[in-house]
Parts: structure tokens; sequence; C-alpha cells
């Protein structure tokens, strides 16, 4: 009988795997990002990532219902109290049809009257239409499709979702490419490929979670929906849909404020400036969503001490991990831009990224912070946080887009520092609360995220002073040599003596292998 993987070993390989999808999508974006934009211009590419921000809107309304769901169901199928996950399970699945019914007309009217509602070129106005209908497609039958995510959840399985992600976007790389090169070039393309991909990918999870969790499956069955569980999971959920639409007035708004304030050419410039930051978010959500199912795990178990120690683990992980990017997006950005896309201000590019995330080089541990809202079902207390910040981000960034001429660096900017004065001045504070710490147990990471993101930034642009950076064999050169400096800052400032002695003995032993 194989031997049962320990929950800190799988969240280890969620980590890993979780990573690996992101270097992947990097490496694609790499190569595909500027081709895209050779091919159907700037302005038309930043419709595609405002298409999928209208998205995140809808997505609102879907997440009180889900927001926690995955929290519910994983908490009765570790108390093997199956008949009640399936109760949430079928609940939500019944809940979310019924939301689909609800949004599809004005969606409809919505795509029909785009023009009214943003700026649209007239010579690509139906490619427009026809991408955004393209992606509410995806989320319509996501959406209404059963909750096929918990199951990797459940079992703290999150590779089994991340390495088939891989494949698809190699996939969808290949049919997008195809697709320019044998048909006359259409922006819609980019949206139907994305469609394509994430129907396979729904596909994959709906397989796994009748693999891992058998148990869980939609029944026609009295009673296939409880109004009382429905009532409890949006009782809770609602408030991570107010996080989340606290979080859109935070950053998810950008691309929208300057489409309508500032025009597409300006839209289609902040967009291409948030492609790194953009990743590195996805990198800090993956790293995150990856400490999740431990941490309830941990939880619906009672083990407190487990809880606390799987905490410092993931923030000292995160503040590794996070930090190195961060700060070399700071150091190497307007190289990268100037070699990547040459045609456009790689100055304007670097700074507008940088400003983008700024609030990373202060809290890039402290992401992981916000999994102790959901797992203790408190998530009240940071969506108020949330929605506060965010509508202050909002008015502050309208403010000086009226009366300043700083446009387009408020948009990158004012959301950064807002996201910097709620993480520490409530989510650090309060998550050490809810879970029985000292208010300030968790301010001196925030403190080594700062030295460390400093140190790198100092020592990346000393490299820089005597390693020009005109190729992209002297840029990536110059990337691992501070990423590794990086790493080596790291492990002195974040990690203890303990801690290193454990590394190294871990990576001698790999290096000397036979």
């Amino acid at each position: 009988m194989p031997k049962e993987r320990s929950n800190s070993y799988k969240t280890t390989i969620n980590i890993v795997t979780s990573v690996g999808v992101l270097i992947v999508n990097l490496c694609i974006s790499f190569f595909l990002s500027p081709y895209i934009i050779r091919t159907i211009g700037v302005e038309a590419n930043g419709f595609v990532s405002l298409a999928n921000n209208f998205v995140n809107y809808a997505n609102l309304i879907v997440t009180a219902l889900n927001g926690m769901a995955a929290r519910f169901i994983t908490m009765e199928y570790i108390k093997k109290d199956y008949k009640k996950a399936n109760l949430y399970y079928n609940s939500v699945f019944w809940g979310n049809l019924i939301i689909v019914a609800v949004l599809l007309i004005p969606v409809i009217i919505f795509i029909a009257k785009l023009e009214a509602f943003t700026d649209v070129p007239a010579d690509i106005l139906i490619d427009v239409k026809i991408a955004f209908s393209m992606v509410f497609a995806l989320f319509f039958i996501r959406t209404g499709a059963p909750n096929y995510d918990c199951g990797t959840y459940v079992a703290n399985r999150l590779d089994l979702s991340y390495i088939p992600t891989m494949a698809t976007a190699i996939l969808r790389c290949i049919l997008l490419v195809g697709m320019f090169t044998i048909w006359e070039p259409h922006v819609w393309y980019v949206t139907f490929t994305s469609a394509v991909i994430g129907l396979i990918t729904l596909a994959i999870s709906g397989y796994y979670t009748h693999k891992l969790t058998p148990e869980l499956r939609v029944s026609l069955k009295k009673p296939i929906c409880s109004v009382r569980v429905i009532k409890e999971l949006v009782g809770s959920g609602i408030w991570n849909s107010i996080s989340s639409m606290g979080n859109t007035l935070l950053s998810g708004l950008d691309l929208l404020i300057c489409n309508i304030y500032l025009g597409a050419t300006q839209m289609g410039i902040l967009s291409i400036a948030k492609t790194l930051p953009n990743i590195l978010i996805q990198l800090s959500e993956s790293i995150r969503t990856a400490f999740g199912p431990e941490l309830t795990i941990n939880y619906a178990n009672g083990n407190m001490e487990e809880v606390e120690k799987c905490l410092k683990r993931a923030m000292k992980i995160t503040s590794v991990v996070i930090t190195i990017p961060t700060a070399g997006i700071v150091v190497m950005g307007d190289a990268f831009f100037q070699l990547w896309v040459p045609s456009q201000d790689a100055e304007l590019l670097r700074v507008l990224a940088s400003l983008s995330i700024l609030s990373y080089l202060v809290n890039s541990g402290v992401v992981i912070l916000f999994n102790v809202f959901s797992t203790v079902n408190r998530v009240k207390y940071n969506s108020v946080a949330m929605i506060v910040s965010g509508a202050a981000s909002i008015i502050v960034t309208m403010i000086v887009i009226a009366f300043t001429d700083y446009d387009l660096y408020a948009v990158a900017g004012v959301s950064s520092i807002m996201t910097i004065l709620k993480n520490l001045f409530f989510t650090v504070p309060v998550a050490s609360k809810l879970l029985g710490f000292k208010w300030s147990k968790f301010y001196p990471q925030v403190g080594t995220s700062v030295i460390c993101s400093a140190l790198i930034i100092a020592v990346g642009t000393l490299i820089r002073l005597f390693m020009p950076v005109d190729t992209w064999l002297t840029f990536f050169v110059t990337c691992v040599i501070v990423a590794v400096c990086g790493f080596a800052i790291n492990c002195y400032v974040v990690l203890n003596k303990e801690e290193r002695a454990y590394l190294y003995t871990r990576i001698k032993a790999k290096v000397t292998r036979k």
C-alpha cells in the first residue's frame, strides 16, 4: 500500500507545480504577447484584458455563493460527513444555474451595446464584440458546471490541476499562432483559444473531482439543495464578494478608467505595463492558494500548533519567492520592455510596472494572511477593509486625474499605496488576533520584506552599472546574477541559522547524489 503523503509535502508539491505553471505562462507570454501586439495592434490587445476584467466584475456575483464553498465542503468532507458535504456541493451547483439564468440577458444586451459603455475604435468594433462574447461564454459554462475545483482542494492535490494547465497553455499558443498564420488576424482569436482551453481544463477538473472525492456528486434525489445551506454560503460568501469588489476598486478598474478618461491608446499602454505585474500577482495568488488546503485541514482538526507552523513557513517561503521578481521588475524593467516591445516607451512602462507592484516590496509575505479570514470564517472583517481601501483608491485616483498631469501614474500607483496601508494597519494585526496571537506577531515579516527588497534593488542596481544590457543574452545573464544574489540575501535575512543549515544540507544532498 503506497505511503500517504503528509499535508506539508502536498503543499510543497502544490507550490512547485504552481510556480511551474507560471514559468510556462511567462515563457509563452514572452514570445506570444509581442507577436499579438504586432499582429492586431496595442489598442486591440488592450480590449482582451478589458474583456477579462468585465468577466471579473460579473464574477463578483458568483463569488457571493462560491467564495466559501470549498471551505465548507472541505470541513464536512474531512469530518467524513459526506451527506452534508454533498448538500453544500449540490446547493452551490443549482444556485449557480440560477445566477447564469439571471445574468444571461443583461450580458447579451451589454455586448450588443458595447460601444455605448466603452471607447471602441469603429474598425475593430465587431471583433471586440466577438471577443467579449467568447470570454463571457466560457464564464457562463464554468459557472453553470458543478464545482469541479473543490476536488483537488479537498484532497490538497492542487498539483493535479496545475500540471495539465502547463500542457494546455502550450496548446493555446499553438492554436493561436496557427489561426493568425492561416487566416486573416482578428482580436477574437485570442479569446477563442482561451475559451477552448478553458473547456478542456474544466473537463480535467471534473475528472479529478470524481477520482479524488467520489462521494461528491450532483444528485437529483431530494434534497437536491437546501435554501438554508445557500443562505449560509451566501451569508459567508457575500463578504468574499464584497472583498473581491474592493480588490476590483483597488486595481481591477484601472483599464476601464484609462479607456473612459484617457482613451484606448493609453489603456493599451497600461495593459502592456501590467504584463509583468499580472504575472507576479498570479504567482502570489498561486502560492497563497497552495497553502489554503493545508491551513483549512489543520484548522478543521483543531490543530492550532500546526496552523501557526504552517503560517510561519508559508510567509517565509512567500517572502523568499516574491521579493526576487518584485525587485527584479524595478531593476530590470526598462531593459525588458526595450527588448520586448521596442516600439514603446521602455522607461514609462518600467515606471508604471514598478508602481503596480509597489505593495509587494513591503507586503510580500503578508499575502498568506488573507487565507486566515476564510479559514476561520471571518471574511467580513477583510471585506470591509477591502471595500473601504478600494473606494478610497478610486476617489484619490479620480482627484489626481482631474487636477494633475500624473494620469497614468495615478492609475498604476494609488492602488498600491492603498494596499500597503490596508495591510499594515488591518491585515497584519487583525489576522493575528483572529488566531489568538498577539496583534504584532507578524509585523517582523513586514520589516523582513522591506529589507530584502531594498537590498536586492540596491545590489541589482550596482550590478547593472557594471553590466550594460542591450541584448537578450546580456539581459538573461544579468537577471540570473541578480536572482542568485537576491536568493542569497533572502536566505540570510529571512531564514534563521537552523533553517539555513537545513537548506544547505538538502541542496548538498541533491547535488552530490549519484
